[in-house]
């Protein structure tokens, strides 16, 4: 036996080991529930102070043009929720 074909193994092994790994995550996650109302869970860690779709944090020197943004969706939210009352 060569030696490419102790790696061919190695990695074949390997790659089994992660499939298997990803079949028991799935399986443990239908199990559990983890699918159930899954479009809500990705909204779930929104609020008024961190809206969707708005990025409050920046990296330096973007603070100032991440302010503005904020703030215009913050002012678009309002006129939304006024116009919906």
């Amino acid at each position: 036996m060569g030696a490419w074909q102790g790696y061919l193994i190695f990695i074949a092994a390997l790659g089994g080991v992660f499939f298997l790994s990803a079949v028991l995550a799935l399986r443990w996650a239908v199990r559990n529930d983890q699918f159930k109302k899954i479009d809500k869970g990705a909204t779930v860690i929104f609020d008024e102070e961190e809206p969707e779709g708005v990025h409050t944090d920046f990296f330096p020197g973007e603070t100032e043009k991440g302010r503005r943004k904020l703030a215009e969706a913050e002012r678009k939210s309002r006129a939304k929720d006024a116009a919906n009352t």
